[in-house]
């Protein structure tokens, strides 16, 4: 080995060409050990966060650059508070580890939901019951993890009733509208706000009423309308049946259709709405339909129906089934083909555990895959709560809680995945690839795409003492 003495700094130093293949050697090995995301295997994973006490209900949203922001709700102050993450596309933690507190105010915090402030940050939304009753109150962090609003965030709605069941969507100009269900009136009715950029609320205090008719309102769902505005649905018990309703209101808060549409009255029970964009100022509606129910709440089949951007019904009266067969259909999650359609998938018990199945609508309602669907996984065991993204290709992937290899008294529920092409050919894996099936249990898992053909997937996980936060890019 060759050395030398270095006379400006007066110590002996290894030669350069030798130092140069050590130093290369150690940066190999540092990249090596390195937990990136796409390295990462299903039962190790990356942890976001693993805090003293438990961690629940992820929620996320992509911004600048592939990168992404999620939040939790988290005990590690005793009470429930909201905790965040920035983490970029190389999958670096960008913030303190563990996360910042969003809002650790001494009451407590329920599950956020969050969306991107369109300036590489975001708007994270929860209940909070620091006034008694729960209202809604939101927070915007920018890139940095620095707080753009007020220290313990600005109200939504702070009516002295009870607000609950919150959901939100971008208004396009960085700020965020704000849907829940509300008691003011003495019923369950549904009401909106809209926060702008700054935090400030631009409607009514306390938000405008969607619709505050006779009856209660429940699980309000809502899209943007691509001009400040959004289109919200709900089902509606103001008759002796369940029925699904909707309404379009403004950049102003101003209802645009002269009353709510009936989605669909058939007889019988009609619940749990989603809504998908058609990309013309109008949506296309799934629900959970018990017309055929031969008891009571045995057995949904799924229906769905277009409404026009002036809120008329396109297709037939009270919808079309998805799903042909006379089985029981249930948790239906949907996603838009940016083909002017979209793709829906399900949980059925046409066999004896239930099974994940998918379907594809096109823009006249025409079934353009199987009519009973086509299986995204039939494994042995019981597969349930399917959600879906966009994978930047007009086609989907799926992602499900799956029991195949839950025995006895032991619960070993993993997350699988599966990727649909546009012709609703299988991708990857028949019946899936493991997002993550360490021991214990996995729980509401939720996911945001990528580049094409991935994404990044993020849950709440009992591997150590209590629950904590993690996160798999898919595929591997």
């Amino acid at each position: 080995m060759t050395t030398r003495s270095n006379p400006e700094y007066g110590f002996f130093s290894i030669g350069w060409t030798v130092l140069s293949h050590i130093l290369l050697t150690v940066c190999l090995l540092l990249i090596l050990s390195c937990p990136v995301l796409s390295q990462l295997n299903p039962i190790e994973n990356f942890a976001v966060c693993i805090a003293k006490k438990a961690q629940h209900f992820p929620a996320v949203t992509k911004v600048k650059d592939d990168g992404v922001i999620m939040a939790w709700r988290d005990a590690r102050n005793e009470n429930y508070d909201v905790y965040a993450q920035m983490i970029d596309k190389e999958g670096n933690l960008l913030w303190q580890p563990d996360g910042i507190p969003v809002c650790d105010h001494e009451s407590s915090q329920g599950p956020p939901i969050l969306v991107s402030d369109m300036e590489g940050g975001a708007i994270i939304i929860w209940g909070d019951t620091r006034n008694g009753s729960q209202d809604c109150y939101a927070q915007r962090i920018d890139s940095k993890g620095q707080k753009m609003w007020k220290p313990d965030g600005v109200a939504v709605c702070i009516e002295k009733t009870l607000q609950d069941d919150f959901v939100a969507v971008s208004d396009g100009s960085g700020g965020v509208i704000v849907v829940w269900e509300d008691w003011r009136t003495g019923n369950q009715d549904i009401f909106a706000q809209r926060i702008s950029t700054d935090g400030i609320p631009s409607w009514k205090q306390n938000g405008i009423p969607v619709y505050a008719g006779q009856g209660d309102q429940y699980d309000p769902v809502l899209i943007p309308d691509n001009d400040g505005g959004a289109i919200v649905a709900w089902w509606d018990f103001n008759t002796p049946d369940w029925n699904v309703y909707a309404q379009k209101i403004d950049r102003n808060g101003n209802t645009q259709w002269e009353k709510p549409t009936p989605v669909c009255t058939a007889k019988g029970n009609q619940g749990s709405p989603q809504l998908i964009s058609d990309g013309k100022g109008g949506a296309y509606c799934v629900w959970s339909d018990f017309r055929n129910d031969p008891n009571l709440f045995t057995r949904s089949q799924l229906y769905t129906q277009h409404l026009t951007e002036a809120g008329k019904t396109s297709w037939e009266k009270d919808g079309i089934p998805i799903c042909k067969m006379s089985v029981n259909q249930q948790q239906a999650d949907s996603v838009s083909d940016n083909k002017g359609g979209f793709i829906v998938v399900w949980w059925d018990d046409r066999d004896i555990f239930a099974d994940i199945y998918a379907q594809r609508i096109n823009s006249d309602g025409n079934l353009l895959w199987d009519p009973n669907g086509i299986p995204v996984c039939t494994a042995g065991g019981v597969q349930q709560i399917p959600k879906l993204v966009s994978d930047g290709a007009n086609g989907c992937i799926v992602y499900w809680l799956d029991y195949r290899n839950d025995f006895g008294d032991i619960t070993e529920d993993a997350i699988y995945a599966q990727r649909l092409d546009f012709s609703g050919n299988i991708l990857w894996n028949k019946d899936g690839i493991p997002v993550c099936n360490a021991e214990k249990e996995q729980i509401t898992p939720t996911a945001i795409s990528t580049e094409a053909g991935s994404a990044i997937v993020i849950w709440s996980d009992a591997r150590g003492t209590d629950y904590d936060i993690y996160m798999q890019r898919i595929p591997e």
